[in-house]
């Protein structure tokens, strides 16, 4: 199986937004709920410093997530870990799974502080990986009009825009803009 310039940014984007994800403090300072967490960091700590993905244990991270979702819920790093989740499952190629998880946040937390990210990433999910073109078309567009200066409202217009497009579709629209950019820029 191939891997095309959009799939290789797809996978690296889930990670990068949970690496930027940060850590709240937690709602009480219960210990068993503190253990989780020192827990769930040891085992993250694990799976991003092998090179090679390893399902299992991916899953097991995604297990390990919702537990501590179901056993916290109300804990301000239920969301972020929910969050961390449905990342793992889009790289891991269940996009329906993560879906559900997106929705779970959207249902559960809607005033969360992340609430553009989990918007962004689930129509991003039916373009990208269920070609739900309509469905993420509605996505996109509630992100431009809920977020309308958030980066992700800007990127959005872009996702909007290529809809549908086939890698050599917008390879060739990328090359036609760039060409046009350096006929339009003056010569030094």
């Amino acid at each position: 199986m191939t891997m095309s310039i959009k799939h290789i940014f797809l996978f690296a984007l889930p990670l990068a937004l949970i690496a930027c994800g940060g850590e709240d403090k937690p709602v009480a300072d219960e210990p068993r709920m503190i253990e989780a967490r020192t827990r769930i960091r040891a085992k993250e700590d694990s799976l991003f410093e092998n090179r090679a993905f390893d399902r299992r244990t991916a899953q097991g991270m995604v297990d390990v997530y919702k537990a501590y979702a179901a056993a916290y819920p109300v804990d301000s790093m239920a969301p972020e870990y929910l969050f961390r989740a449905a990342g793992t499952l889009k790289s891991m190629g269940d996009a329906e799974q993560a879906i559900k998880l997106y929705d779970r946040i959207s249902e559960q937390y809607p005033g969360w502080r992340r609430r553009v990210d989990v918007l962004y990433m689930k129509a991003l999910t039916l373009d990208d990986d269920l070609d739900r073109d309509g469905e993420a078309k509605t996505i996109y567009q509630q992100v431009m009009y809920e977020y309308p200066e958030h980066p992700f409202a800007r990127d959005a217009k872009a996702m909007i825009e290529n809809l549908g497009l086939s890698d050599e579709e917008l390879i060739e629209k990328f090359k036609r803009m760039n060409e046009a950019q350096e006929a339009a820029t003056p010569a030094q």
